[in-house]
């Protein structure tokens, strides 16, 4: 699978974990990389795409089975970082969402402040590696 595809598979499945629309769309641009939130998640994608292809071409099943091990450790770790980015990303909307009210209702708003800050809470450790535990707690 193509880095790019795969991508655009995790901001979908990531982004549809939130009710609140603004929440959603935050959460999908921000694991496009559309957002600038510290990590290049393509990146790391692409790699472990590499190392998935390269377990396929070994020709020794015990090489083979190493690598694919390495690339499902690569994959695990990607699931960290977006959780990561996301909680950057969340971050940043508690901070600049109430100005939206020329675009967004307020019950948008309140719905999105509500959401983000649950997820916050619930991902704090995510929340932390991120470096935006403190704000969000403060």
């Amino acid at each position: 699978m193509q880095a790019r595809k795969r991508l655009n598979e995790l901001a979908h499945k990531r982004a549809n974990a939130f009710d609140a629309m603004i929440c959603h769309n935050n959460v999908y641009e921000a694991v496009q990389g559309h957002h600038d939130h510290g990590v290049d998640l393509e990146r790391y994608v692409s790699v472990a795409e590499d190392v998935y292809e390269l377990s396929a071409d070994e020709d020794l099943e015990d090489r083979r089975l190493d690598v694919f091990g390495a690339a499902e450790e690569i994959n695990d770790h990607i699931d960290d970082v977006v959780d990561e980015v996301i909680a950057a990303a969340l971050a940043d909307l508690l901070e600049v969402v109430d100005d939206w009210d020329d675009v967004h209702d307020q019950d948008d708003i309140d719905a999105a402040k509500h959401e983000a800050r649950n997820w916050l809470q619930g991902h704090s450790e995510a929340a932390e590696r991120a470096g935006v535990w403190e704000e969000v707690t403060a």
